[in-house]
C-alpha cells in the first residue's frame, strides 16, 4: 500500500525503480573491479569445489567398476571349473566321499 497526499494525489515516497533496472545494476555491481561481494572469487571457489567433487566421484566410480570386473572374473573362474575346486576340498579331507 502506498500513501498519497490528499491535496494532489501524489505519492509521498519516491517512484519505484523497475525490476529490470535493479537487476541490471546488480549485475554491473557484481562484475565491477572491486565489488562488496567478491563475485569472481566466489565463482572460482565454487567451480573448484564442484570440479573436485566430480573428480572424486569419478575416482570412486572407477574403483567400484574395477571391483565389479574383478568379481565377475572370479565368478567366471569358479563356474568354469567346479570339479577342480571339489577335488581341492576333498584332497585335504580323505574321509569325505566325492
Amino acid at each position: 500500500m502506498e500513501r498519497r497526499t490528499g491535496l494532489r494525489g501524489q505519492g509521498i515516497a519516491p517512484a519505484r525503480t523497475p525490476v529490470r533496472t535493479i537487476r541490471k545494476n546488480t549485475e554491473d555491481d557484481l562484475h565491477e573491479k572491486n565489488p562488496e561481494i567478491p563475485y569472481v572469487t566466489a565463482e572460482h571457489a565454487i567451480r573448484d569445489l564442484v570440479c573436485s567433487l566430480m573428480e572424486r566421484q569419478d575416482r570412486m566410480n572407477e574403483e567400484i567398476l574395477t571391483r565389479v570386473i574383478d568379481l565377475q572374473y572370479r565368478m567366471d573362474d569358479l563356474e568354469a571349473d567346479p570339479p577342480a575346486i571339489r577335488r581341492k576340498k576333498t584332497a585335504g579331507n580323505p574321509g569325505v566321499p566325492e
